[in-house]
């Protein structure tokens, strides 16, 4: 499992699992089932967009094949109009890997969702409830009001930050203005990941299968699923093509400008993640590299469980 047994403080009884952690298209899914049919395992899915229902090829989910090959948790249970975070994510994950433990199973926890991932690991702490009249308030806000007031109220939140992630922005300003305390007061200590491998491709490879599977995506049902999905909640519609292939779907941009403007998103997205993922106590793993290796880092680090 994660080179160390542990994943979330959850007291006598850790949870126990594996990680397999890395940016989009990477090629996490394809080597992840190899390695839990070598450990005898299943997997849990970490991905803020697979875990809805629907989106079978905008999201990136496990093909057909590869799930009938490995069982898979929290991929498509989720209702795409619902909304769903870091803290709801965490609590399916705990329910989800203590009832496979119990059957005697470790799972290979497996996506590129790095916040989901460190929640599961690290658990969040207890934020003031959401003030609905507030947050209508803030949406009404462009982006770049909000980052200044983050900047000018709380310089450590704002340093750390995802600035593109307009959501967490948002709720950081709710709890500065809703408490009069920094957002960065409730950050979690710099508690140490458990040790999972980081997957990782050269960027011009990286890039090369991004462009590839996003013109694949389009080709292959993306714009269908777009088109016949009436209500995308405010967690769902973040995915990346929704709005792009919506403004297709308006005959507001060309197929070609669509496939562009998502293979550049995707890109950006990628690099993200990367730099997310380099600062968690992760082992590198080039990912051609052979699914006996990768199971065999695991059970080296997982003796005496």
């Amino acid at each position: 499992m994660n080179c160390e047994p542990r994943t979330a403080n959850t007291g006598a009884n850790p949870l126990r699992f594996f990680v397999v952690a890395g940016p989009t298209a990477v090629g996490k899914s394809d080597l992840a089932v190899e390695v839990a049919e070598r450990l005898k395992t299943e997997i849990v899915g970490a991905d803020a967009f697979q875990i809805y229902q629907g989106f079978e090829i905008l999201s990136g989910k496990p093909s057909p094949a590869l799930q009938n090959r490995v069982k898979h948790h929290l991929v498509g249970i989720l209702p795409v109009g619902e909304r769903c975070d870091a803290v709801r994510y965490a609590a399916l994950a705990r329910s989800t890997i203590k009832d496979l433990n119990r059957k005697g199973l470790a799972p290979l926890l497996v996506g590129g969702s790095g916040f989901y991932i460190e929640s599961l690991l690290n658990p969040l702490p207890s934020l003031p409830p959401v003030d609905p009249e507030l947050r209508v308030r803030l949406a009404q806000q462009t982006l770049e009001s909000l980052l200044v007031e983050l900047q000018q109220t709380d310089p450590e939140a704002f340093a750390r930050i995802d600035r593109h992630n307009r959501r967490r922005i948002e709720r950081a300003i709710e709890v500065i203005r809703t408490t009069g305390t920094p957002f960065s007061s409730y950050y979690r200590q710099n508690r140490p990941l458990t040790p999972g491998l980081l997957l990782n491709r050269p960027r011009p490879a990286l890039h090369t299968r991004i462009d590839h599977r996003v013109r694949w995506m389009l080709e292959n049902g993306a714009i269908e699923e777009v088109a016949s999905t009436v209500e995308i909640g405010p967690t769902a519609r973040q995915m990346i093509g929704v709005k792009e292939i919506q403004r297709l779907l308006g005959e507001k941009i060309s197929k070609e400008e669509c496939i562009r403007l998502i293979q550049a998103a995707t890109r950006q997205y990628a690099k993200r993640q990367i730099t997310w993922f380099k600062r968690q106590p992760m082992v590198p793993f080039d990912a051609d590299h052979s699914a006996d290796e990768a199971a065999e880092f695991f059970k080296r680090h997982t003796e005496g469980w």
